[in-house]
């Protein structure tokens, strides 16, 4: 709008920082008829500044302590209306209505309302604004003839526009920061009532705002335009998670690239949150574990994590649960050399590295040590690894066509108080370490799953398979082919859900397996304890699925 059509401007903030001096500016330079209410109202006149009252033009008092001022037909058309319309104006004409060219308002704190550990339900209800909102969105709206203002920290750059100085397109600016301002005020408000209120899940559901973060080049493939949204309410928010690059790579992160680190994370995540005291290191490629290892330190894990399946850790994405130094760095660049080519590798980097944090030294060695080390994510996650899990007001969606499918987050672990051995053996010590290992390994793949596992590493994962006879064969397959038939005698497996027959477990206990953990409930469990009892393997069942689609 042009900045000389302003003659009436609403004035109604919580926050007075700045007001008299802007408030002064717009009457002295520029002859603006200032409107406004309560406190703010007090202000400018104890200032000395005309002021007229919003009850004066809408004929109604301020009611219920000032929670209905502005929320009058004789307002909110003022604001509304299309200078352009005829009817619009026609209209005004008959109320007697004059229009209001300019809304300067900020919102109760409601957020910083909340920060308060002693704050109360009944404070931070009262801290809930209804008519500023109602006003920004309404002048928002109507930004073509309407200038709004949502934040003291406009007030000098709203002078400057009115001076003819400002951007052309400051109106237009103005409005969208009005939209993303109440959106937000909105989602906090959401967020704390889910937290606040046992039904959670129903608030989580009904409201459900998405944020425009960021364009990818593309999609899963190059044809399919992709984005990132971000859900406000949502606790576990993606900047503090995946989007932490310490100093920045030449490349951004793609579409493929926050699957696999967000699968990659939750793993490694939970490998440390499950008990586990050793280093964790593990390698995640198309949505599936490919290598996972648990060492007395960092170097050990890693070897075994790259060696579980050097080709596939080639551009995969690797999690670790520990600060990496420039000793690690140099390893991990120093992969093919070391161990890959002897293990059949052709050639390896990865897209993404997400760790604890990273030294200084060590972001240089990366950056520098490989051509592709240039380009390599580096997403530091402090303490997400050492704080303990919540997911009390997480929810996991998954688009279908058209909508959205809605659950709970999986957070079901190591619930060993269900398991039941139910063989005549009993797991050995150091396979129950390493049926720990498999069975979170086997919950973040996807199904249906198997995943072999021996001295805390994974050597054989099957994934995604239609039948589990299948991933089962795959899993032995894989490795044998990587060079892990020595460790496959001794070994143990998971299967995220049951076996419908013997014939799975018969192709890993033919390949050396000695114990199985799966959660049971098939018809023929009996037949297939039977068979593991005639080979003296032992078998565990949770009594808990773990599906992943």
């Amino acid at each position: 709008m042009a900045a000389n059509k302003i003659k009436r401007a609403l004035i109604s903030v919580y926050d007075k920082t700045g007001i008299v001096d802007f408030a002064r500016a717009l009457v002295d330079e520029f002859g603006i008829e200032i409107i406004s209410t309560g406190g703010t109202a007090t202000l400018l006149k104890e200032n000395g500044m005309p002021v007229t009252l919003v009850e004066e033009i809408t004929g109604f008092p301020e009611m219920l302590a000032g929670r209905v001022k502005t929320l009058h037909p004789k307002i909110h058309a003022a604001i509304l209306a299309d200078r352009d319309n005829p009817q619009h104006m026609l209209q005004l004409k008959e109320q007697g209505i004059e229009p209001i060219d300019m809304v300067v308002v900020n919102l109760y704190p409601f957020e910083k309302t909340i920060s308060d550990p002693d704050c109360t339900f009944e404070q931070a209800v009262q801290m809930i604004d209804i008519g500023g909102p109602c006003l920004l969105r309404a002048a928002a709206k109507n930004h073509q003839h309407v200038l709004v203002v949502e934040s003291r920290d406009q007030y000098r750059n709203t002078l400057h526009f009115l001076r003819g100085e400002g951007v052309p397109v400051f109106g237009q600016d103005r409005a969208l920061a009005v939209f993303r301002r109440t959106t937000d005020y909105d989602s906090k408000i959401t967020s704390w009532l889910s937290s606040s209120w046992p039904r959670h899940w129903r608030s989580r559901l009904e409201f459900l705002e998405l944020w425009e973060l960021t364009a990818l080049r593309y999609g899963e493939n190059p044809h399919q335009p992709a984005r990132v949204l971000l859900n406000p309410a949502d606790p576990k928010e993606l900047p503090r998670g995946l989007n932490n690059d310490p100093r920045g790579s030449a490349k951004p992160m793609s579409f493929n690239n926050y699957l696999d680190s967000n699968a990659a994370n939750d793993l490694c995540s939970e490998l440390v949150q499950s008990g586990n005291s050793r280093d964790s290191c593990v390698f995640v490629k198309h949505g599936n574990p490919c290598g996972v290892g648990v060492g007395e330190d960092m170097l050990e894990a890693y070897k075994k994590a790259y060696l579980g399946d050097p080709n596939a850790a080639m551009g995969g994405i690797l999690a670790v649960s520990f600060r990496i130094d420039t000793g690690f760095a140099r390893a991990v660049l120093q992969s093919l050399q070391a161990w890959g080519k002897d293990a059949g590798a052709g050639a390896f980097f990865v897209e993404v590295i997400i760790a604890e944090g990273f030294e200084d030294e060590a972001i240089e060695v990366i950056r520098t040590g490989k051509r592709w080390g240039a380009d390599v994510r580096l997403l530091a996650v402090p303490n997400r690894y050492t704080d303990p899990p919540s997911h009390a007001n997480e929810l996991d969606y998954k688009g279908v066509r058209g909508g959205l499918l809605v659950q709970s987050v999986d957070t079901v672990g190591l619930d060993e108080d269900e398991w039941k051995v139910v063989t005549k053996r009993e797991p050995t010590d150091t396979e129950m370490t390493d049926l720990r290992l498999a069975w979170l390994v086997c919950k973040h793949t996807k199904s249906n799953a198997i995943s072999i596992c021996k001295d805390g590493m994974l050597i054989g994962n099957g994934a995604g398979q239609m039948s589990r006879v299948m991933s089962c064969r795959i899993a032995t397959w894989l490795a044998k082919e990587n060079g892990h038939a020595d460790k496959l005698p001794g070994s143990v497996a998971a299967s995220d859900g049951f076996f419908p027959f013997s014939d799975g477990p018969d192709i890993l206990m033919d390949a050396g397996v000695t114990a199985i953990i799966q959660p049971g409930g098939s018809k023929r469990d009996s037949d297939t304890i039977a068979a593991c009892d005639e080979r003296n393997v032992a078998m565990i069942l949770t009594g808990t699925r773990h599906f992943k689609h």
